[in-house]
């Protein structure tokens, strides 16, 4: 009988916890999908090179550490968390091409929101002004109508508000969290992140259960947000903090960026989106001001994608298509095909979007 947890994941999670070898390590390690068939001939073969090799293991170590993840991973399944690796195939083809791919995602939720076409990361700082929080809420909105699945962190600012405005909208979001699926962070957000659940969307992570939140994993996940995205867009950063992060591996990963372009009048005399000016000036950002040129900026990267075939396209956003994680049944609802219809019609239709032109 096929185990639920494949062991291509359960061999990637056990050779992280080895010391020295990270994520890196496991994938020139485990190079090919592991059938799961030859799973036990696989795990002693391993144990044995691993130990002849001077990877600093004595020997039966992997064997036991192979073991305690299996556990490990199947209670994560339990609980509603599922585990895909590098080489399956529910693993996103985006995160794939990256230049530093996670070996292992934890998600809570629907793993298809990983894999739409259509994906958009809208990113800025955890303390925006009034103006900023607004601009995040009503940009994430009119992109979760015109089909995009909203990437952010789902810390307080402006991934709240993004959050927020894709739900408001009906739409499917992804919050990529920088710990284990265990526990929510911020503790204020635990609603939010339920909600996202509920309406086809997910939480994921690259973290095992049980890890703490820590500064270097803020920065990491921050490679996942344009990694699962076509495009990342600022809402407000000053020059320094973890959206410049964002910025820098979008840069990397050869993704569209856009940024709002606030006129003096909209900050109010704060500096707040410092960073904001610094990215215009360079002439590689898009710049974003007011609603039109939102909706110009959404229908061009609609265009670009055109060449998806129209499969791919179809299961990205098709709600019958939408399944829960692995043991994360029955209260969670599908959206109405009525809500998907919405967020596929043009860019611009829908309800009216006051002030500041969003």
């Amino acid at each position: 009988m096929k185990t639920e947890i494949s062991p291509t994941a359960t061999a990637l999670v056990a050779l992280m916890k080895l010391k020295g070898l990270g994520r890196r390590g496991a994938l020139r390690i485990v190079n090919d999908t592991i059938d799961d068939a030859s799973r036990s001939d696989y795990c002693k073969a391993l144990n044995s090179w691993l130990s002849q090799n001077d990877a600093g293991i004595s020997k039966n170590e992997f064997l036991n550490v192979w073991t305690n993840s299996l556990n490990q991973l199947n209670k994560d399944h339990r609980a509603g968390i599922k585990v895909v690796s590098f080489h399956d195939e529910e693993y996103p083809k985006r995160l794939r091409e990256i230049p530093d791919p996670p070996a292992v995602l934890f998600v809570k939720g629907y793993t298809e929101a990983l894999r739409s076409t259509k994906s958009l990361a809208i990113v800025g700082t955890r303390e925006p002004t009034q103006q900023g929080e607004k601009i995040a809420y009503r940009t994430a909105r009119t992109a979760s109508e015109a089909g995009f699945v909203v990437v952010s962190g789902l810390a307080h600012g402006c991934d709240t508000q993004a959050h927020k405005g894709c739900l408001e909208a009906g739409g499917v979001g992804v919050a990529v969290l920088a710990h284990g699926l265990d526990r929510v962070y911020p503790a204020a957000n635990r609603d939010l992140a339920d909600r996202l659940i509920e309406q086809g969307g997910c939480l994921v992570s690259e973290y095992p259960v049980g890890t703490r939140p820590v500064k270097s994993a803020f920065v990491e996940r921050d490679r996942i947000q344009s990694g699962l995205s076509e495009a990342v867009l600022v809402i407000e950063t000053g020059i320094k903090g973890g959206t410049m992060h964002t910025v820098q591996f979008a840069r990397n990963q050869k993704r569209v960026l856009a940024c709002i372009d606030y006129t003096k009048q909209q900050l109010c005399g704060e500096n707040k989106a410092e960073g904001n000016r610094k990215l215009l000036e360079d002439g590689t950002v898009k710049p974003i001001r007011g609603r039109k040129a939102l909706t110009q900026f959404l229908n061009e990267l609609t265009s670009n994608l055109s060449d998806e075939s129209s499969e791919e396209q179809k299961e990205a956003i098709d709600p019958q298509q939408l399944s829960l994680a692995v043991g994360n049944s029955g209260s969670s609802a599908f959206p109405s095909r009525t809500s998907f219809r919405s967020r596929a019609a043009p860019v611009g239709a829908g309800r009216s979007h006051k002030s500041n032109g969003f």
